[in-house]
C-alpha cells in the first residue's frame, strides 16, 4: 500500500461528513430585507405631546420592513429581529409599536372536566339437589337467595384554564432609550415573510429638522451540524436611514445627500 493511501474507514467518514454538510447547506433559508433609506417624520399634534419639556417636540416615524424568502423554508426562520438606533443620541424614544404581544394556538381557554365514580355491590346464592317421587330421578334444583347493597358516588370537577400563550412580538428600548428593538417570532397564525410596519415616536428639540438612525435586521434560527443543532443567523443587513421633517424641502434634500454620501 502506498504511503499516501487513505484507509477505507477514514475515506468513508470524510465522504459521509461531506454529504451531511452538503445536505444541511442545501436546505438553508435565504432571505432579503428591504426598507427605505429616506423616511419622513410627522410632528404629532399638541394633545398627543404629553410629559415633554417646552423645548421639545414629538415626531412620528413609520418604517416598513419587508422580509422576502428567496430559497429554503420560512419555517426554519424562528425569529426576525429589527433594531433601530439613534446615531448620535439626540433623539429619545417616547413610544413605539407594535408592543409586546402574546398569542395562543387555542381560540378559547381550555375547559377540563374530570369525573370520579365509585360503587359497592353485595350478593349471595344458595343451591342443592331435590329428589323427585317418580323413580330414581333426582332433579337438580338451584334456588337462589340474593341480596344487594350498592353505593354509587359520582364527583364531577370542572376547571377553566387559561390557554398557554407565547410571545409573537417582543419589543423594548435599547441604548438608554435612544433606540428600539423588535423581535418577531413565527407562529401557526402569523407569517414572518411579508411587510412589517414599525412606528416610533421620538422626542426631539424644537428646532429639529432631520437626523439619521441606524437600522439592522437579522433572521435567526437553528442549523443542524452533524448530530447537533446550533443557533445561526440566516441573513442580516444594516444601513442608515435619513429622517426629515414633513414639508421641509431643504431638510429632505439634506437627508437624501446624506444617504448618497453614505453609499460611497
Amino acid at each position: 500500500m502506498s504511503a499516501h493511501a487513505v484507509p477505507a474507514k477514514t475515506l468513508w467518514l470524510v465522504l459521509w461528513l461531506t454529504a451531511q454538510v452538503g445536505v444541511a447547506q442545501a436546505g438553508k433559508p435565504a432571505l432579503t430585507f428591504d426598507f427605505a433609506r429616506l423616511a419622513e417624520c410627522h410632528q404629532s399634534s399638541p394633545e398627543d405631546a404629553v410629559d415633554i419639556y417646552a423645548d421639545e417636540k414629538l415626531v412620528e416615524l413609520k418604517l416598513r420592513v419587508s422580509v422576502h424568502l428567496i430559497a429554503g423554508n420560512i419555517g426554519d426562520v424562528e425569529e426576525v429581529r429589527i433594531e433601530v438606533k439613534d446615531c448620535d443620541n439626540k433623539m429619545r424614544v417616547h413610544s413605539f409599536a407594535p408592543s409586546t404581544r402574546l398569542q395562543s394556538d387555542y381560540s378559547k381557554d381550555i375547559r377540563v372536566t374530570k369525573t370520579n365514580e365509585s360503587g359497592k355491590t353485595l350478593g349471595a346464592s344458595l343451591g342443592g339437589a331435590l329428589p323427585v317421587p317418580a323413580g330414581d330421578f333426582v332433579a337438580q334444583v338451584s334456588p337462589s337467595i340474593s341480596g344487594g347493597l350498592s353505593e354509587r358516588e359520582v364527583v364531577t370537577e370542572v376547571q377553566q384554564r387559561v390557554a398557554p400563550q407565547q410571545a409573537v412580538v417582543a419589543s423594548g428600548t435599547i441604548n438608554q432609550e435612544h433606540g428600539v428593538f423588535f423581535k418577531l417570532r413565527s407562529s401557526p397564525q402569523t407569517s414572518l415573510e411579508g411587510v412589517h410596519e414599525l412606528t416610533l415616536r421620538l422626542l426631539v428639540p424644537q428646532n429639529w429638522r432631520g437626523d439619521s438612525m441606524h437600522v439592522c435586521c437579522y433572521a435567526t434560527g437553528h442549523e443542524k451540524m452533524l448530530w447537533m443543532k446550533q443557533e445561526t443567523t440566516w441573513a442580516q443587513v444594516c444601513a442608515p436611514v435619513a429622517l426629515y421633517l414633513a414639508g421641509d424641502v431643504e431638510a429632505r434634500q439634506a437627508a437624501r445627500q446624506h444617504i448618497e454620501d453614505a453609499a460611497l
